[in-house]
């Protein structure tokens, strides 16, 4: 009985360790596609912003 219980307790250590790091790439694969969305967020914001009032470089500008 002991042996069994020896064995229960190495198979949950090495589950929780395969679970502790599985869990660790995905948060780090959820930060990754965060950041890649909020990139593409503010370029399409930009896109949008430049479509409804777009910069002009006056010549005059240029001169200061």
């Amino acid at each position: 009985m002991y042996i069994i219980k020896e064995m229960d307790d190495k198979d949950f250590l090495e589950n929780a360790e395969k679970e502790k790091k599985e869990l660790a790439e995905s948060y780090k694969e959820s930060k990754k596609q965060t950041e890649e969305r909020k990139l593409k967020e503010k370029t399409e914001s930009e896109k949008s912003q430049d479509e409804l009032e777009p910069i002009v470089n006056a010549p005059m500008m240029d001169k200061e």
